[in-house]
């Protein structure tokens, strides 16, 4: 399963990015499966959120990720193997494949093609996602930029293409 962590502004908190998709809820879990809840149960974890394209972990007290991070990540993928077995919270809230669809556009777009369109002079926004259509802007030197329009399909729409097969289309909005 493949994942890697990204650090976050709390030393004691990773986001793991996961396959978008794979957990059907956001929010906080109730109940994940035994390998990670060993690492819950032990202290070693103190709190399990999943998010769109991710789960983030916050680590306990006196604990280190230096000394954690690979037990944590074999647990994490051990668990991913079973999704049913991820519980949520009560005010966990349930995903479709649009909530999906529109965290990994607005992922794709900040990783990879915002840099290059504000490099030159632009901007890139997911706008709006809608029965798995991803309706973008293309806004300064990218309006009506037919290099623009080409970064939009070859570079934007691949990249979410593979993260999310079910993708009907990516259009720029009026």
């Amino acid at each position: 399963m493949p994942t890697h962590p990204v650090s976050t502004p709390d030393p004691s908190v990773l986001r793991w990015v996961v396959p978008h998709g794979l957990l059907p809820f956001s929010g906080q879990v109730s109940e994940v499966p035994a390998p990670l809840q060993r690492l819950l149960d032990d202290g070693t974890l103190t709190a399990v959120h999943v998010v769109p394209g991710g789960v983030v972990t916050m680590l306990g007290a006196e604990r280190s990720w230096e000394e954690e991070a690979g037990s944590v990540r074999s647990a994490l993928v051990a668990a991913l193997d079973s999704p049913g077995g991820w519980i949520p919270a009560a005010g966990a809230r349930a995903l479709g494949r649009d909530d999906v669809l529109e965290a990994a556009a607005q992922e794709v777009a900040e990783e990879t093609v915002n840099d290059l369109a504000r490099s030159h002079g632009g901007s890139f926004t997911v706008r709006v996602v809608r029965d798995g259509v991803v309706e973008v802007d293309l806004q300064g030197a990218c309006h009506d930029c037919p290099a623009a329009v080409m970064t939009m399909h070859v570079r934007f729409e691949r990249m979410l293409r593979r993260r999310c097969p079910w993708l009907v289309e990516v259009r720029q909005g009026s």
